[in-house]
């Protein structure tokens, strides 16, 4: 059962329930053979995400597929789906976090994190064991574990998001901290320096689920 499917049966919805669905074929995404719903009737015409789809010029998308596209709060907030049993949790942004840091994610889980809230459709293309973001599925390991934790650690000591993105501490802030406490500081500011160089989205995400309740002015 692959990602989309447990989510969509997690919400006790089956296949052929809506009035919609008007035919029966294989559907244009996952193949599956169903009462079909013009996908037309399911997204814009500016889409483009038609990656992993079986059949890009097909009519129709399944009730599960239908569903994941054109749920707007799956593009909206982070959810967590499980395998066995199937289980969908719409989680905030901080609780997210907490399921990051508190261990690698498990091969029957996949964490969806849209980074820009409604900009991107990614239920449909989540992989278990991974948290997908924008354009990417990530693993998640206890190295990841630990990075995600130093981020949380250094903005408790009142680093903000873009301090973060620099390569060395800032001074206004070091200058506020006890001396002994530098050395700490410096070893965990070298140690984000793998997502910090890279181009890919590690950075941005633990920035995204580590931000403050309140607002950040750093």
């Amino acid at each position: 059962m692959n990602v989309l499917t447990a989510a969509w049966t997690s919400t006790g919805k089956v296949s052929g329930d809506t009035t919609t669905a008007r035919t029966r074929g294989k559907c244009a995404r996952c193949a599956t053979t169903a009462d079909l719903i013009p996908v037309r009737d399911v997204i814009s015409k500016a889409f483009t995400g038609f990656d992993g789809w079986t059949d890009p010029t097909g009519r129709g998308l399944c009730a599960a597929c239908a569903w994941g596209y054109s749920t707007p709060a799956l593009r909206a907030v982070p959810h967590l789906v499980s395998r066995d049993p199937a289980q969908l949790r719409e989680l905030s942004r901080t609780a997210a976090g907490e399921v990051l840091a508190s261990g690698p994610l498990d091969v029957d889980q996949a964490l969806v994190v849209p980074l820009r809230p409604g900009r991107k459709h990614l239920l449909p293309t989540a992989g278990w064991g991974r948290v997908t973001v924008d354009d990417a599925q990530l693993p998640w390991t206890e190295r990841e574990v630990t990075l995600l934790r130093t981020v949380t650690e250094l903005r408790d000591l009142g680093f903000g998001s873009r301090m973060l993105t620099e390569p060395a501490p800032p001074y206004q802030v070091m200058s506020k901290l006890p001396p002994a406490s530098w050395s700490l500081v410096l070893r965990a500011w070298d140690e984000l320096a793998v997502w910090r160089v890279t181009a890919g989205p590690w950075m941005p995400l633990a920035l995204h689920l580590t931000i403050p309740t309140t607002k950040d002015a750093s």
